[in-house]
């Protein structure tokens, strides 16, 4: 059976390849008539469209759907790894899986605003405003982070420093290091 679950885990994981190599297409932007883009477009669209109809993960220029079609998949991967490893299958097994991919994911996203934000952070300390592809790339995907803050808040910017992204940036790390490992932690113990 262990030969079983090892050929399992490699033909999702070379899914999980054929993904990211199809996200990275779609950033390079390759000649649609080679071959091979034709031949990883045809294995990857029928499963990524499935995910394509869900707005909320669509943030700015970043489209989160790709990520959770990865984890949803590396979820299914890991299951069936176990339960053809073990031949047991339980309802914990599985709740305790998606509540880590589901941690995993939000510490993903969250990075990602961390990154972000810190970047849009350190532009705005500099006085770097050039209006470049670069700077509204990281003002579009720092937004949704800084936007709540800013309706909240009521700060001000002054001298072109928004101090709503600093409070963003503050409350990113703290929820990111602090907050929800704690709160995967009392999980995790709840369901041993």
């Amino acid at each position: 059976m262990v030969y079983v679950a090892n050929l399992v885990r490699l033909v999702f994981s070379i899914y999980i390849i054929l993904l990211f190599v199809r996200i990275l297409f779609a950033w390079l932007r390759p000649n649609m008539f080679n071959p091979i883009v034709r031949f990883v477009y045809k294995l990857t669209d029928p499963y990524l469209k499935i995910f394509a109809g869900i707005k909320f993960l669509r943030i700015g220029y970043l489209d989160f759907t790709p990520i959770l079609a990865f984890y949803l998949l590396y979820l299914l991967q890991e299951l069936l790894y176990k339960v053809l490893l073990t031949g047991y299958f339980s309802p914990d097994i599985l709740f305790s899986l998606i509540i880590i991919l589901a941690f995993r994911f939000v510490y993903f996203i969250l990075f990602i605003f961390m990154i972000a934000v810190g970047i849009r952070f350190i532009i705005e300390m500099v006085r770097f405003h050039s209006g470049g592809p670069f700077v509204s790339i990281i003002y579009s995907i720092s937004e949704p982070a800084v936007r709540p803050f800013r309706r909240i808040l009521k700060l001000g910017s002054t001298s072109g420093f928004d101090p709503n992204v600093l409070v963003s940036l503050v409350v990113i790390i703290f929820t990111r290091y602090f907050i929800l490992p704690r709160i995967l932690g009392l999980i995790m113990r709840a369901i041993a």
